[in-house]
């Protein structure tokens, strides 16, 4: 089956699509993008995305089109690509283009790449016994990690450490060894009762955080950020990696030292099910 992706203003097989070599977003890693879980044809949570986006295109001057029809084309994307049944994951790129000069010319012609394929999530069994996580020992301290932007090395490169420890996922420190997030996920905790977010200056606002807080305090439950050390959360009563495509998982393990798997994590993916 031919895939299709939206370039611009143009929906075109992926075979035929095309960016500048000198594209910024190729050239520097200037620009933006957002990734999203689709299920059945339908994207969730696709008004905080795009929220997010355009906070992120205003704080780096990149003109953002708001007005695009963004609904239209994405049902149009998943059902050329065959993707109207079942979980899919979708991107939303858009970078800088091709523009002259230093710093962050507003006089540009934005590229915007919208492409969806097949998502499997993790299976029941994983989501029953948790990921095991480790630190990665990089400390980041930089306000760019407040934006979802293409320059993602840094994340790519703790994600490679993890994976190659047998671990999933790798907890991000401040420079100051406080946690700030996990490489592709922000992250929850429960203790005594209370639910946190670790608190920093570089942490990415996640969508499926923000979400889950609201349904949170629409029963009576804040979640509250906080500064937080790892041995807080290796002394927390629960803790899950949380982003758009697999919800909410729960840890099982830090740097080999094993956490409880809480039976909350039923009641807050309730929580997130009922926000959608």
């Amino acid at each position: 089956m031919e895939e299709f992706v939206w370039l611009n203003d143009n929906l075109i097989p992926l075979a035929q699509a095309r960016v500048p070599v000198n594209d910024r977003g190729f050239l520097y890693g200037d620009g933006l993008f957002e990734t999203l879980r689709a299920e059945a044809g339908r994207v969730r949570f696709l008004t905080e995305h795009l929220e997010r986006l355009a906070a992120s295109a205003r704080a780096f001057r990149l003109p953002f089109p708001a007005n695009a029809p963004w609904q239209e084309r994405l049902a149009q994307l998943l059902a050329a690509n065959g993707l109207s049944r079942g979980p899919a994951r979708v991107k939303i790129l858009l970078s800088r283009g091709v523009a002259p000069g230093l710093g962050l010319p507003e006089e540009c012609r934005p590229t915007l790449v919208i492409y969806a394929e097949a998502y499997t999530p993790p299976s029941p069994e994983a989501y029953a016994a948790g990921w095991p996580v480790v630190v990665f020992p990089e400390g980041r301290s930089t306000f760019v990690g407040r934006h979802k932007s293409l320059n993602h090395l840094f994340y790519l490169a703790a994600r490679q450490f993890a994976l190659d420890q047998g671990a999933k996922e790798a907890l991000i420190l401040e420079a100051d060894g406080l946690v700030s997030e996990g490489a592709a996920t922000s992250l929850i905790y429960l203790h005594q009762g209370h639910y946190y977010l670790p608190a920093s200056a570089s942490t990415l606002p996640g969508v499926t955080v923000t979400v889950l807080g609201r349904g949170l305090a629409a029963r009576g439950l804040p979640l509250k950020a906080r500064r937080t050390t790892v041995a807080q959360l290796k002394a927390s009563d629960g803790l899950w990696l949380a982003n758009s495509l697999m919800g909410l998982m729960p840890v099982a393990a830090v740097n080999g030292a094993p956490l409880p798997v809480s039976p909350a994590t039923a009641f807050l993916q309730e929580v997130l099910a009922d926000m959608s």
